[in-house]
């Protein structure tokens, strides 16, 4: 799906391909889940080889800045994405052309960030009256903002697993960690080669930014420094917290052990009284004695007793 906005006499308004071309007017076209059809519109519309455009098929692509041959630059840019209940990251493609004030987006997943950016642009006209340069930060920024917010979101998830782990520890929890950690996963890898794509626009490296926005990069930069610190101090703390539930599990199974180790204790040698009592050998002197059976009961509660009150001096129960 192909969705045009133009910047036209102070605002932004719906708009097609055809002034791609028109450095006068600031066009941004943004295309979710790309069909070769649409493809080879936006190849003939901004006059960009096809084979530039294929490399957006690839849903893994790492993120990296390509000079293209022609007026314009190609930036891959990791950004979170949202299915289902899965946070994963996928790549937006930027095409950038300075010379002629454009912006091409691609993208094959859902992306908040780029949703946002359609928000903003109604109120805050600044974001496309600024030329392409300045758009690519912003939405650069707004990319970067949506790892903040989800961050904050695993921050909250992470304070719930500890809650659960002391209190009441069970299975769930441990998928619970897994899935925060796979998120995480994802995005240091991807916020780690996001850094690196900033970290060449910021030294110039890329033509079609103007030479004027590279500092404000900068700010991004060390934006995608503290993100990788947030993701790493995260899994720490998820590897910390699953060492605390194993621990609590096996507390709970020490104590369990010890519960069934003390009551056997109080019926083994009870038991071992009644065996030898049981064995009916002639010749025992209490099997026919007045008060034998009162002596073996009396023999069992106190075996019973000195067990209880030998546990008890060692604090075993």
């Amino acid at each position: 799906m192909i969705t045009a906005l133009q910047y036209k006499k102070g605002k932004a308004v719906n708009g097609g391909l055809s002034n791609l071309h028109n450095p006068k007017i600031f066009v941004w076209a943004d295309v979710f889940e790309p069909t070769k059809k649409e493809l080879k519109q936006i190849a003939h519309a901004a006059q960009i080889p096809l084979e530039d455009l294929k490399i957006t098929i690839d849903e893994e692509e790492r993120p990296k800045i390509i000079e293209l041959d022609g007026p314009f630059s190609l930036i891959v840019f990791g950004s979170p994405s949202f299915e289902k209940d899965e946070i994963t990251t996928t790549p937006v493609f930027i095409y950038i052309s300075k010379a002629r004030n454009c912006v091409i987006t691609i993208r094959n997943k859902d992306t908040k960030s780029i949703s946002k950016i359609k928000e903003l642009i109604e109120t805050k006209k600044n974001l496309i009256d600024r030329g392409a340069s300045h758009f690519a930060y912003r939405l650069m920024e707004e990319i970067l903002i949506t790892y903040f917010s989800v961050l904050d979101d695993v921050e909250a998830r992470i304070d719930k697993i500890e809650d659960t782990v002391v209190k009441t520890p069970d299975m769930s929890i441990v998928e619970r960690i897994f899935e925060a950690k796979k998120t995480l996963i994802y995005f240091t890898k991807t916020i780690t080669a996001n850094r690196e794509v900033i970290a060449s626009i910021e030294r110039g490296y890329l033509a079609e930014i103007d030479k004027k926005i590279t500092k404000e990069f900068i700010t991004l930069y060390n934006d995608t420094v503290q993100l990788v610190d947030m993701s790493s101090t995260y899994r720490d703390i998820l590897t910390g917290t699953l060492d605390t539930y194993l621990s609590s599990v096996s507390m709970n199974l020490n104590k369990i052990m010890k519960t069934l180790t003390v009551g056997a204790s109080f019926i083994l040698i009870p038991t071992l009284i009644a065996s030898i009592y049981g064995m009916n050998f002639q010749g025992m002197p209490e099997l026919y004695w007045k008060y034998g059976y009162f002596f073996a009961i009396g023999i069992m509660i106190f075996s019973v007793s000195a067990t209880w009150l030998f546990f008890k001096r060692k604090k075993w129960i």
